[in-house]
Formats: C-alpha cells, sequence, structure tokens
C-alpha cells in the first residue's frame, strides 16, 4: 500500500470520526438543554406553589390576629361602658377593613411572585427548546462539513483524472486574457 492510500485513508477515518464525535456531543448537548430546561421549569413551578402556601398560611394566621384583635377592642370598649354604636362601631369596622387589607395585600405579593415564576418556567421551557434546536442545527452544520471535507479529499487524491490539465495554468491556452502578459 502507498504512502498516499495510507494518507487519504487517514485522512478519511479521521474526517468521519471527528464528525461523528462532534455530532455526537452535539446529540448529547441537545438533550442536556431540554432536561435542564425541564428541571429548572419543575423546580419554579414548585417554588411558586410552596409560596402561595406559605402566603395562604401567613393570611390564616393574619386573620386569627385580627380576630383576637377585634375581640380584645370589644371588651376593652364593653368594660369602659361603651355600646357597640357610633364612634365605636365605626373605629372596630375601620380597623376590620385594615386588617382584611393586609391579608389581601399578602396575598396580592404571593400572587405575583408565584405568577412570575411560572413565568419564568414557561421561559426556562422555551430557552431549553432553542438550545436543543440550536444543538441539532449545529449537527446538521458538522455532517456538511465532513461531506465537503471527504469531498475535497476525494477530489485531491482521487477526482479529475487530468481532464482540462493541458490549459491549466497555461497562459496562452487561457480563455480569460484579461490578466494575460504578452510577453510570453
Amino acid at each position: 500500500m502507498s504512502w498516499i492510500a495510507i494518507a487519504v485513508t487517514t485522512s478519511v477515518v479521521s474526517t468521519v470520526a471527528g464528525a461523528a464525535m462532534s455530532i455526537h456531543g452535539q446529540r448529547n448537548a441537545a438533550k442536556a438543554a431540554e432536561q435542564s430546561a425541564e428541571w429548572n421549569a419543575d423546580q419554579q413551578r414548585k417554588q411558586a406553589a410552596y409560596e402561595e402556601s406559605v402566603a395562604q398560611k401567613n393570611m390564616r394566621r393574619e386573620r386569627e390576629n385580627n380576630k383576637r384583635e377585634l375581640a380584645r377592642r370589644r371588651a376593652s370598649s364593653a368594660r369602659s361602658g361603651l355600646m357597640e354604636t357610633g364612634a365605636v362601631a365605626d373605629n372596630l369596622l375601620e380597623a376590620s377593613e385594615r386588617h382584611q387589607v393586609e391579608i389581601d395585600d399578602i396575598w396580592e405579593r404571593a400572587a405575583t411572585q408565584a405568577n412570575t415564576r411560572r413565568a419564568q418556567a414557561n421561559m426556562s421551557i422555551w430557552e431549553g427548546q432553542v438550545a436543543g434546536q440550536a444543538a441539532k442545527t449545529a449537527m446538521w452544520g458538522t455532517a456538511i462539513g465532513a461531506a465537503g471535507q471527504l469531498g475535497a479529499i476525494g477530489m485531491k487524491y482521487g477526482g479529475d483524472k487530468g481532464e482540462g490539465k493541458e490549459t491549466f495554468g497555461d497562459a496562452k491556452k487561457a480563455t480569460n486574457t484579461r490578466n494575460y502578459n504578452a510577453s510570453l
């Protein structure tokens, strides 16, 4: 076997093996990107649910505290001999409304955070899909590049058996005479 055949074989094998390894790595990168995005999205969804459950517990606790405070105010008014009419009733009503606003604010903050986390989960899924598609496109690019390299190797060592060599590089036989040197 001649050294040219060995060189050609080595070149072809290394091109194919390199392309195959690159494609394999890109395929794994695509899968990893999609799996990572799924895991991140799952974590975001779990965090959103946790924040909502904490907010519900805090709302219950706040309601209980509010009931106790209103009961204390009623008891204090009753000990003083005041009836629950007029200013006393207005004071209790205002306190009750203020406490309900605090409870509503707790839920509003938690719901906003949970919705933000869910939106981040959706964005994570989308980013994983885009990264996966990019890796798949890179796989095609690698395969096409390897095919081009194989074609170049074939042309260099096995293609064009001499056709056209009689005019290539000969200025007197060239069809394009734009750079023709008249002194030849």
